[in-house]
C-alpha cells in the first residue's frame, strides 16, 4: 500500500517536470529514511539517479550526530551527498521577529533551491506526510486562513515534491518496523514548545478518538481536492493579471477593475499581489476581508493605507490600489491628468502641469546625421531624451499626450511586432507617477510615433528610402510633484 501509493506519487512528478535525476531531503529522522528506501527502489526500476542532500541547522547538541548518520548512510549506499550548514538561526528569528520554525524553513528551502538552479532536471522529495498536511490545516484553521491555508502543503511546487502526503505517520512506523530501518530520533519532536508539537501531541489524538479510524487520510486528502480547486481559482486569477501593473515599488491594478470582479475571486486576487510584493508571512483572511472593503470603500472617512507587515503597505487611490513597499517619496499618490497638446507644425511646446519641453526640428535633407545611426537603421538604448525619425511618414497635426486604455505600438527592435503600451511600460518598471506622466509623441492618422524617452516605433525608424529626417528632443523638467 505505502509503496504503490508512493511510486505512482513520483511517477506522476516524473511526468510533470521532466526529471532524470532524484535528491531526497534526508534529515536522518523516521520519515525521511523511509522515503529514500523506497526511492531507491524507485530509481532502480526506472534507471534515475538518486542523491541525498542534508542541511545541518545546529539548532541542537545532536544535529552533528545527525549529519554524520545521513552521510554515512549515503556513503553506504554508494549515493550522491550535499551537505550544508546554517548558523546562528535563533539570532536571526529575534532579529527578523519571524518564528524559529519559519526561519530554519525558510534556509532549508533556500538550500533546496541552489541545488535545482545548479542541476536544470533535478527533483527535491521532502518526507512530509499525511500527518504533518493534517497539523499544518489544523494551525492555519486556527489562524482562521482561507482556501490557500485549509488545502495545507502542496504536493508538488515546481521541482520540490511531497511524494508522501498521502501516507500517515503510523503507516511509516509499520514500514520501519516491518523493513527494520535505522532511524534518528529527535528529541525536540516531542517539546511543547513549539506550536505543532501542541497540535500533534494534544490536538490530534482528540481528533482521532473523535473521528475514527482513517481520519487523518480523510483530512489529508481533502487538502489535496481543495488543492485543485484553488487552481481552478488560480486560472480565474490569471485571466485578471494582466491588468497588473509592475511599478517602482510594487504593484497598481484598477480599483474599477476590482469593483467589478466577483467579490469572492478578491481575497485570492489580492493575496497573489502581497505574495508577489514580497510578503514573508500568509496573511490571514481576515486581513484580506478587510482589504476587499477598503476596494470597494468611498468618501473621505475610508481608511486608505493598511500596514501588511514585511515592511508592506496596502493603498487605495482614486483610481487603483497599491500593494509594495512605502515609496520614500510621495510620488505614489500623485497621478498625472490626461493632458493632450496639438502640435500644428515644426518648433518648441511646453506640455502642461511643468513636464518639461519638447522641440520638433525642422526637417533636413543632409543624411549625415542618418548615416551615425548605423547604415540608416535605427539604434535604441534604455533612456535617451532625442531621437531621429523619418520625416516623410509624420502626418501633421501631431499630437503630444499622456497614456489612454488600449494604447498599442511597435517598438523598435522587435521587427514591427505590436504590443500593448502598458505591457511596455509594466516591464520598464516606472513609477505609478512617471507611467501616468509619460509622453507619447502621435501621429496625426493617430500611431505613436515615440513613447518619449523610452522607445520609437518601428514604422516611423529611418531606412535608406528615408530622403528627410526630423529630429525630436524632450526636455525633462526637474521641478518635483
Amino acid at each position: 500500500m505505502v509503496r504503490r501509493t508512493i511510486f505512482d506519487c513520483l511517477s506522476g512528478f516524473l511526468s510533470a517536470t521532466a526529471t532524470d535525476e532524484i535528491w531526497v531531503a534526508c534529515s536522518g529522522g523516521l520519515d525521511s529514511m523511509v522515503l529514500l528506501s523506497l526511492v531507491q527502489e524507485f530509481v532502480a526500476d526506472n534507471h534515475l539517479l538518486l542523491g541525498v542532500i542534508h542541511l545541518n541547522h545546529n539548532l541542537r547538541s545532536e544535529s552533528s550526530t545527525d549529519e554524520f548518520f545521513v552521510a554515512a548512510h549515503a556513503f553506504k549506499l554508494g549515493l550522491p551527498l550535499i551537505l550544508g550548514q546554517a548558523r546562528n538561526l535563533r539570532n536571526e528569528s529575534l532579529k527578523s521577529g519571524h518564528s524559529l520554525e519559519t526561519v530554519a524553513r525558510n534556509h532549508r528551502y533556500a538550500f533546496f533551491q541552489r541545488l535545482l538552479e545548479a542541476r536544470n532536471h533535478a527533483l527535491v522529495v521532502t518526507a512530509h506526510n499525511a500527518t504533518d498536511q493534517v497539523e499544518t490545516i489544523m494551525m492555519n484553521l486556527m489562524r482562521g486562513t482561507g482556501l490557500r491555508g485549509i488545502k495545507g502543503i502542496p504536493q508538488r511546487r515546481g521541482r520540490i515534491g511531497r511524494p508522501l502526503l498521502e501516507v500517515t505517520r503510523s503507516q511509516l512506523v509499520s514500514y520501519v518496523e516491518c523493513q527494520q530501518l535505522l532511524f534518528r530520533e529527535d528529541p525536540s519532536n516531542s517539546s511543547l514548545e513549539f506550536s505543532r508539537n501542541r497540535v500533534r501531541h494534544e490536538l490530534l489524538p482528540i481528533i482521532r478518538k473523535l473521528g475514527g479510524g482513517g481520519v487523518e487520510e480523510r483530512i489529508a486528502g481533502a487538502g489535496l481536492r481543495l488543492a485543485g480547486d484553488l487552481k481552478i481559482v488560480e486560472r480565474k486569477i490569471d485571466d485578471l493579471w494582466h491588468e497588473v501593473e509592475a511599478i517602482e515599488h510594487g504593484f497598481t491594478v484598477s480599483r474599477e477593475l476590482l469593483q467589478k470582479s466577483e467579490v469572492e475571486l478578491l481575497p485570492h486576487f489580492l493575496g497573489r499581489m502581497i505574495r508577489r510584493a514580497g510578503a514573508v508571512k500568509q496573511v490571514s483572511a481576515r486581513v484580506l476581508d478587510d482589504l476587499v472593503r477598503l476596494v470597494g470603500c468611498s468618501g473621505t472617512r475610508c481608511q486608505k493605507h493598511y500596514d501588511l507587515g514585511s515592511n508592506l503597505v496596502f493603498k487605495t487611490l482614486p483610481e487603483v490600489v497599491f500593494i509594495g513597499e512605502q515609496p520614500v517619496t510621495g510620488r505614489l499618490s500623485t497621478i498625472v491628468p490626461e493632458y493632450q497638446v496639438v502640435l500644428q507644425d515644426y518648433g518648441l511646446c511646453h506640455l502642461p502641469f511643468a513636464l518639461g519641453e519638447f522641440k520638433l526640428s525642422q526637417p533636413t535633407s543632409s543624411v549625415d546625421v542618418a548615416c551615425q545611426r548605423n547604415g540608416f537603421e535605427n539604434t535604441f538604448h534604455d533612456v535617451k531624451m532625442t531621437e531621429i525619425i523619418d520625416a516623410g511618414k509624420l502626418e501633421f497635426p501631431l499630437i503630444l499626450r499622456n497614456r489612454r486604455p488600449g494604447d498599442r505600438f511597435q517598438p523598435l527592435g522587435l521587427d514591427g511586432q505590436s504590443c500593448k503600451l502598458k505591457k511596455f511600460l509594466n516591464a520598464r518598471a516606472l513609477s505609478l507617477f512617471d507611467r501616468s506622466a509619460q509622453p507619447l509623441l502621435c501621429n496625426g492618422s493617430g500611431e505613436i510615433v515615440w513613447v518619449v524617452g523610452e522607445r520609437l516605433d518601428h514604422r516611423f525608424r529611418i531606412t535608406r528610402q528615408s530622403r528627410k529626417v526630423v529630429k525630436l528632443s524632450y526636455f525633462p523638467s526637474v521641478v518635483p510633484w
